[in-house]
């Protein structure tokens, strides 16, 4: 049980990480500056 949680934490952690390489990866590519506000 402990080991399919630690694998479900591990999928989260690098679903988030994808998620952020992606955006920053677009911000790069087309010069967007960072926006608190969105």
């Amino acid at each position: 049980m402990k080991l399919a949680t630690r694998s479900s934490h591990r999928q989260a952690i690098v679903v988030l990480d994808r998620r952020l390489a992606v955006i920053m990866h677009r911000m790069w590519s087309d010069g967007t500056e960072f926006s608190w506000e969105k």
